[in-house]
């Protein structure tokens, strides 16, 4: 069942056509413009972090235009580097979906943290996320080279403190957190870097370069605890008589403050290398999602997914209003953002498919509330 909406697809280019030719051809928007597409492709709520990323995106297009149209270089240190901070289910990851893949039409790849490793142990190694954005563009590095990478689950890499880890010694088998870390750093900041066409399945393969002047980085994660980390830091500690108790707030959805994304040091207790941290020029803060914006999302995007679903079996959706706000009251409650309204509404939908697709004496299936239980009616 799909509940993602329609999304414009990106004008067809042939193969054997030139960068400069396809930069050309790409749509010269506004950030104003960028922030529009993105409500008419379904995108809801988190105003600053959009208004953030329609910017961007608006670099990342410029940036293009200069080096590919008017010859002037990629300037050392104008890298983009972003990280999108915010709790799970935000629209972090739709976001960059929406504005290199859909609004842009640029080589985009969405990663998880969590596959790679440090090199030479089982996993992937970072530099396989330039060779999916070359497989992105169709085996044209130049392409490549215009795209956005972003790489999710990246506060997975978090690790607990270890000095020898830390300081670059190696001298602990790390798999993941520190070691992935440390590979990034450079991936982050080098004009350039080598990657393996063919993922590194083999040795006969050379790598390639590609440069990574106009590449944009974007990270995305839900940093869950750091809000408390850093308001730890801001308190100063008490010992014996007198100390104030600090009741922790469990929540799993959070904002965290721009006073607190300033913290490098939060940073350092979270798990992460300051160095790493420090690469990023713009940390963009997504708030938790608000009834009025879930109900939004269920109205806009994932309700008419389902709509057009139960239509091509020759049925009509209805799901009463009372049903909308139960289901956007329980995802609320699991603080899971967008997602929660799929994994409250999703059983329910299945229960109806299962009693009346394949039914031709029946036209409407109509989802009703009955105290605190859905309850599927055919007409």
């Amino acid at each position: 069942m799909s509940v993602r909406p329609e999304l414009q697809s990106v004008p067809f280019q042939p193969a054997g056509t030139s960068v400069r030719e396809r930069v050309a051809a790409l749509e010269v928007l506004s950030p104003r413009d960028i922030d529009t597409r993105l409500t008419k492709l379904g995108y809801r709520g988190q105003q600053e972090a959009r208004r953030a990323a329609s910017v961007l995106a608006y670099r990342h297009l410029q940036r293009l235009r200069r080096l590919h149209l008017e010859g002037v270089g990629t300037e050392p240190g104008t890298r983009e580097n972003c990280l999108f901070l915010g709790p799970t289910g935000s629209g972090k990851t739709f976001l960059v979906e929406l504005l290199f893949r859909e609004i842009l039409g640029v080589p985009t790849v969405i990663a998880d943290a969590t596959q790679f490793s440090e090199t030479g142990y089982v996993g992937d190694d970072v530099t396989t996320l330039l060779s999916r954005l070359y497989e992105a563009a169709d085996g044209d590095v130049e392409w490549a080279a215009c795209g956005a990478v972003c790489l999710d689950e990246f506060d997975k890499l978090a690790t607990s403190r270890s000095d020898a880890r830390f300081s670059g010694q190696q001298s602990t088998k790390d798999v993941s957190g520190f070691g992935v870390q440390r590979s990034l750093l450079n991936l982050l900041s080098a004009p350039r870097a080598d990657f393996p066409p063919d993922f590194g399945f083999t040795s006969r393969t050379p790598p390639l370069p590609m440069e990574l002047g106009a590449l944009t980085f974007i990270a995305c994660g839900a940093f869950s605890g750091l809000r408390n980390t850093a308001e730890g830091m801001e308190q100063q500690e008490r010992l014996g008589f007198g100390r104030e108790v600090r009741r922790r707030d469990e929540t799993i959805a959070q904002q965290v403050t721009e006073d607190q994304l300033e913290q490098t040091t939060a940073f350092a207790r979270y798990g992460f290398i300051p160095e790493l941290i420090g690469r990023f020029s713009r940390i963009v803060s997504f708030a938790p999602l608000d009834t009025e914006t879930l109900g939004s999302i269920l109205e806009d995007n994932v309700l008419r997914g389902y709509e057009r679903e139960f239509d091509h079996e020759g049925l009509k959706l209805v799901v009463e209003p009372e049903v909308r706000a139960w289901v956007v009251a329980r995802a609320l409650k699991r603080e899971t953002g967008a997602r929660g309204l799929r994994a409250t509404l999703v059983p329910q939908l299945e229960r109806a498919a299962y009693e009346h697709f394949g039914q031709p004496k029946v036209s409407t299936v109509r989802l009703v509330l009955e105290g605190e239980r859905v309850r599927t009616m055919a007409e």
